[in-house]
């Protein structure tokens, strides 16, 4: 892939101030993107908008404090970003939390669950309705589900329902802007190396019943992450819609806690 091979292109990302979002903000601004970054993490936000200002000067790119979870906050950002990048051609989807959920079943809060809810899925359909009423033709959506969704263990029960329900957003749009050659995929990442997975370990979570011994003897890097983002995102993929697609080095979460 050439260090240019986004230039002309305006992608908007969710949740970018950290993880795989991060990461994948910084994979396309070095090949050219025009970029819209948003999350609701203002330092963070303002780190990464010093980075790329000193590695990357002659990208376009703007910064906007966003709750995915407020529907006008989002659309103001989208309309933003169209205005002032000039139209939109990817859109890649990561806010999200864990919020207290490694909970068992029994002891969810209703706070907790409806929060969780209210970022991972209705944050990610407000996105994704607002990205799409602009999306340019031949655009591209990736947005963030996991593993979980795919093979859940226990304590993770109302973050796996919420990524699995990011999945059906993602098929059902996939077929409804497919006559746009408009496309979108789910990526289902599981040890990557972020803040997110560091919560989890902290936690005693991934040591006690989480992950299943990976094939590959290590965690995996946001740059591994980012790049395949960027070929979902990218024209060597245009026939890839509707997929949900994993990248966790054959390893991913245990069905129940005796499973060995």
């Amino acid at each position: 892939m050439s260090a240019q091979s986004f230039s002309g292109k305006v992608i908007a990302i969710t949740g970018a101030a950290r993880g795989i979002a991060r990461g994948t903000a910084i994979y396309l601004a070095e090949r050219g993107a025009s970029l819209s970054l948003s999350d609701v993490l203002e330092p963070q936000l303002k780190e990464l908008s010093d980075e790329i200002k000193s590695k990357f000067p002659s990208v376009k790119f703007i910064t906007q404090i966003v709750n995915v979870a407020n529907s006008t906050n989002v659309d103001q950002w989208i309309k933003r970003t169209v205005s002032e990048l000039g139209g939109l051609d990817g859109a890649v989807n990561f806010a999200g939390i864990l919020h207290n959920n490694t909970a068992r079943f029994v002891d969810i809060k209703d706070d907790d669950w409806d929060r969780l809810m209210s970022i991972n899925l209705t944050g990610t359909m407000y996105s994704m309705r607002s990205e799409l009423a602009v999306m340019n033709k031949g655009g591209s959506i990736v947005n963030a589900s996991s593993v979980a969704a795919l093979r859940a263990g226990p304590g993770v029960v109302a973050y796996a329902a919420s990524k699995a329900a990011v999945i059906s957003l993602t098929t059902s749009a996939a077929k409804e802007v497919g006559l746009q050659e408009i496309r979108v995929n789910a990526l289902c990442p599981s040890g990557i190396e972020t803040p997110m997975f560091r919560q989890l370990a902290e936690s005693g979570y991934t040591d006690e019943m989480v992950l299943v011994p990976h094939a590959i003897k290590r965690l995996g890097k946001v740059e591994e992450a980012a790049a395949l983002i960027a070929f979902l995102l990218g024209d060597d993929s245009k026939y890839i819609t509707g997929e949900t697609i994993r990248i966790d080095g054959v390893g991913g979460f245990k069905s129940s806690v005796s499973e060995a």
